[in-house]
């Protein structure tokens, strides 16, 4: 991923570093370009590999619990019910393969909406490894309302308001109407390996037109930890510095065809 460096933003991020009573708030928006940079190629390949393994294994699995072929009994007649053979024994796994946030994980487009927010989180959080993370541990946001409210109410939940215009500079760079959301709540280990930090959420926008992500988070940290120590959001450039800014540089991963992400999202008023 290729961090691009937006003047408006950061007006934003700058907004999003302040103190409460009770904790200190680290939060901003990083703005990625799906470009490969420095190792993010290597990256990829492994998690698409990964990914194609584990649903030829699911679709293995499916096969080795599907039961034999055999006439339905008596009974589902005699009450009036269909026969479904997914309810039978295992078989009910293969109604569920492939399943996640991102669509069916035998399309090439859902293993690799999945490894750009892997990028991303290894770029803003360059001490950390994400490459375990699975696609359940991110959540698909069917409604930007839902987030947009999530992030409003957090804020208006440690006393700040939210910074002037955020939503208006965010949609100009990331086109929200034509964005895939999800989110990612982090493990307690990973809060354990961030001293200090009490609380932390996390949000993606995908423009798959745009070749896009923006990267919008928010984390509380005792002010005890907090002093001396540097933000996410410096992190994040940092990171980004290194594997080479700017979006003119670099490739997108090409994984082979190009499917389009499952479902549509709608921009509510």
């Amino acid at each position: 991923m290729k961090f691009v460096e937006v003047q408006d933003l950061e007006v934003i991020n700058s907004a999003l570093d302040f103190d409460t009573p009770d904790c200190h708030v680290i939060g901003g928006c990083d703005l990625y370009t799906t470009k490969a940079a420095g190792t993010d190629k290597k990256l990829y390949k492994s998690i698409n590999k990964h990914l194609h393994s584990m649903h030829q294994d699911n679709v293995l699995l499916s096969s080795s619990l599907s039961p034999p072929s055999f006439s339905p009994p008596s009974e589902f007649a005699s009450f009036g019910k269909s026969y479904d053979e997914s309810t039978i024994d295992g078989a009910m796994v293969s109604s569920s393969i492939g399943a996640s946030p991102f669509g069916p994980l035998d399309q090439v487009s859902s293993r690799k909406t999945f490894a750009y927010l892997i990028a991303v989180l290894n770029a803003s959080h360059p001490d950390h490894d994400f490459s375990s993370l699975r696609p359940i541990d991110f959540k698909r946001e069917r409604n930007s309302t839902q987030v947009i409210n999530a992030f409003n109410n957090t804020l208006f939940g440690v006393g700040m308001p939210v910074p002037p215009r955020l939503w208006e500079v965010l949609d100009s760079h990331i086109d929200l109407r034509d964005c895939v959301l999800y989110s990612h709540t982090p493990s307690p280990s990973f809060l354990a390996d961030e001293p200090g930090t009490i609380w932390s959420m996390m949000w993606f926008f995908f423009n798959k037109k745009r070749k896009r992500v923006a990267y919008l988070f928010l984390k509380g940290r005792r002010h005890a930890h907090h002093r001396g120590s540097m933000s996410m959001d410096g992190r994040a450039k940092d990171a980004a510095l290194a594997l080479g800014e700017g979006e003119g540089e670099g490739d997108e991963m090409d994984y082979g065809s190009d499917d389009e992400i499952v479902g549509d999202l709608e921009l509510d008023d």
